[in-house]
Order: structure tokens, then C-alpha cells, then sequence
């Protein structure tokens, strides 16, 4: 496969890149400046893949790059995203040129036979109870505002222009795992419990709103499902999470708990993504035959050697 992933720098896109086959030909799409992930490809000997520096939201470097690398290409995965919502909220303009501009961009310069594009299961927010793609959605976050509008604009190219021929619109609930940006909830427990044994903990808001993410190695290999089975014809859109109920709260001391301490927990301000809805996973396992395989204290145990690696911390596995 001919494949190009756009983010490839972030959290997810390093792993997709570790995770998806070898025998690949990647163009992965990072920011220009990014050293580190050049010295990421050359640690992991990545040699399938050609790292490609271009800011999406600028139209004439999108051109100019889409015609050195080639024009056409059997699928793009594409990671591109601001991943702050606080951000969002600061900075709309930002969050939307970043979401939706440089998608744009992405469809008008290049031909995709698939494109497989990372929405987000914020799309649902201001529901409650179980949801699905079918589900009427009107998200006020600006975040979700941004990703489902650039759900739409798939949905526009494909019809009006036949290019990408076909796209999988992923509603994406979340991972967590190595190269996760410190700011995320399970790096930073991972830090505070495993590594400075420290029982204190302050969640922001009351903590009884859903979280759900799966360990990244399980989502990789759904986007690897997803791209290898693309619909027939038109616009598929599917929902990626583990489907659990559970609350920050729940979540916080579970990982506590992995870690021999027993949490001393504070709530302070409002969560500004106040998840009181969830997914069915049966229904992507139908359509894939896809089921997580790490479990939460898995994951946290994970995480925690590669914390414990990567900064020379002491991760207590218990």
C-alpha cells in the first residue's frame, strides 16, 4: 500500500508508524522543524518511511509538496488535528483553520482511493445515554464544531468530486500510551502514582464524566483494519472507543490502585468535555472483528515502563 498519514508526528501517528506493515510505502506528513520525529524514524530504523514536512494550512506548501511526492496514492490516514479542546475554546480561528483548513487543503491537492479520517467522539457532545453514527449531532464545542464540519466537507468531495473515491470517518473516543503528550490524563497518572509516588491527585470538575480511551497498540491495529477494508462506495462513518461507562473518578483510582497507592483525589473548576454519553463496540467489532486486547491496568503498566525508560523514573509495577 501507498499511503500517506498527515500528523504522523503526534502521539497516534508515531505509533501507526511503529505498528502498521513494513512492506508499506509511507510519505508520513509532520510539521516543518520537526527534528525530533526525523531522529523518532531514524531510532526505530523506519526506512519504509519518508518523512515529509509541510504545514497543511498553508495551501501553496500543500501544492508544491503534494507535486514533488506524487499526486495520487492509495489511502491517506489522516491524524492532522489541534488536540487541545481547552485551546478550542481560546482560540476557535485556530482550531479551525488547524481541523478543517488543512483538511481541505489535503483533499484539493491530492487523490486518495480511501481516505480514513480521525473525527472524534466529541461530535456527541451535549448527549446522553448510548449513541451511534446514525445519532442527530449539534456539538457548541468548538473543538467538535471544527470535526464535524470537516466531516461534512469529506462527505461534499467524494459526492461532487469523486475524490477521496471512497473515505471512513472514524469517531475516535480515544488512547493512551507512549509519546502521549504530558498534558494527558493517564501520562500524568502514570507520572504522579507509578513514578513519584505520590498519592495526590486533583481531576478538574466533579470526575463522574465518562472517559473512554483503549491502549494505542489496540487503536493502531483498528486503523489498520479500517484501512484494509474500505466501503464499497461512498462515505462510512464508525465509532472507535471501548464503550465503558466509566468515570474519571472510577479510572483515577483504578490506576492508583495498579500502582500500590491508595489516591488522595481533588476536584477543582469544570471539565469543558462533560461526557455523559457512550458507544455500543459490538458494533465496529461487527464490521471489523475487532475487540481491544489491553486492559486498562495493562495499558497503565505499559505506559509506565516507558515512562520508566524514556525519563529515568522508578515505575513500580504491582
Amino acid at each position: 500500500m501507498r499511503l500517506i498519514i498527515t500528523g504522523a508526528g503526534g502521539f497516534v501517528g508515531r505509533n501507526a508508524l511503529l505498528g502498521l506493515p513494513r512492506s508499506w510505502h509511507i510519505a508520513a506528513v509532520h510539521r516543518p522543524g520537526d527534528e525530533a520525529f526525523r531522529a523518532f524514524l531514524r531510532t526505530h530504523e523506519l526506512g519504509h518511511v519518508v518523512p515529509v514536512a509541510c504545514d497543511l494550512t498553508d495551501a501553496a506548501q500543500v501544492a508544491q509538496v503534494a507535486h514533488d511526492i506524487g499526486l495520487e496514492w492509495d489511502s491517506c490516514l489522516y491524524l492532522a488535528s489541534n488536540t487541545s479542546i481547552p485551546l478550542s475554546i481560546e482560540r476557535p480561528a485556530f482550531d479551525l483553520t488547524t481541523n478543517t483548513i488543512g483538511l481541505l487543503n489535503t483533499l484539493e491537492h491530492w487523490s486518495f482511493d480511501h481516505l480514513v479520517y480521525l473525527s472524534s467522539g466529541a461530535v456527541y457532545i451535549g448527549l446522553s445515554g448510548l449513541v451511534g453514527a446514525e445519532t442527530p449531532v449539534a456539538p457548541t464545542l468548538p473543538y467538535a464544531i471544527s470535526k464535524l464540519a470537516s466531516e461534512q466537507y469529506i462527505q461534499a468531495f467524494v459526492r461532487h468530486r469523486g475524490r477521496p473515491r471512497r473515505a471512513t470517518i472514524v469517531r475516535f473516543f480515544g488512547a493512551f500510551g507512549p509519546y502521549e503528550p504530558p498534558r494527558k490524563l493517564y501520562t500524568k497518572l502514570v507520572r504522579r502514582f507509578a513514578i513519584e509516588r505520590n498519592p495526590a491527585f486533583t481531576i478538574i470538575g466533579d470526575g463522574e464524566n465518562y472517559i473512554d480511551a483503549m491502549y494505542v497498540n489496540d487503536a493502531v491495529h483498528a486503523l489498520h483494519l479500517i484501512l484494509e477494508a474500505p466501503p464499497d462506495e461512498g462515505v462510512r462513518t464508525v465509532d472507535l472507543g471501548v464503550g465503558a461507562r466509566e468515570t474519571v473518578n472510577e479510572v483515577v483510582l483504578r490506576a492508583a490502585h495498579v500502582f500500590g497507592i491508595e489516591p488522595q483525589i481533588e476536584h477543582t473548576g469544570d471539565s469543558p468535555e462533560y461526557i455523559t454519553f457512550a458507544i455500543d463496540p459490538s458494533v465496529f467489532a461487527r464490521q471489523y472483528g475487532f475487540a481491544p486486547s489491553v486492559s486498562l491496568e495493562e495499558g497503565f503498566q505499559r505506559l509506565a515502563a516507558h515512562l520508566q525508560s524514556a525519563e529515568g523514573g522508578t515505575a513500580c509495577d504491582k
